[in-house]
């Protein structure tokens, strides 16, 4: 018994020293997402499926993130560092990507509704079949941009 209040009580430690030195990436509390998922997240920088609601990641440098099927509703990915990350088959629903870095991205098959992404650089992004509702890709910077309709988009090359 007194094992195991030892280790609880370490593992307790060890989470405060984490927190208190900023080493976690992630805030601890999203309302509505499971806490698998964001220990997930954390972790492996990927969470494949996982649903995740009112999340404030503004800022937040998150290269090759994988949220491949992962649900995705009132996120704030404002300039974040989003490059090669992959949101293939992820249903995005009043998520703000502005200004964010999203260089090689994938959203094949993505469905995105609401999503705001004024200014967001989606050089050599993949948009391919994804379905678009309320979302505008001609305020995002467009180099090599695959767009939905299979077109590249090569409006802010130099």
């Amino acid at each position: 018994m007194d094992h195991m209040r030892f280790i609880s009580e370490t593992t307790l430690s060890v989470t405060s020293i984490l927190l208190a030195g900023g080493l976690l990436a992630f805030p601890l509390t999203a309302i509505g997402q499971e806490a698998n998922d964001q220990q997930q997240l954390r972790s492996l920088g990927r969470c494949e499926g996982c649903d995740f609601k009112e999340l404030d990641l503004e800022g937040r440098r998150l290269t090759s993130l994988d949220l491949s099927g992962a649900t995705l509703t009132s996120v704030d990915f404002a300039n974040a560092k989003l490059n090669i990350a992959i949101f293939d088959n992820a249903r995005l629903e009043n998520v703000s990507f502005d200004s964010a870095d999203l260089g090689g991205a994938s959203f094949t098959g993505a469905t995105l509704i609401n999503v705001s992404l004024d200014g967001a650089d989606l050089t050599g992004a993949v948009f391919e079949d994804a379905i678009l509702e309320g979302t505008d890709l001609d305020e995002a910077h467009l180099c090599f941009t695959q767009m939905p309709d299979g077109i590249t988009g090569n409006t802010d090359c130099n």
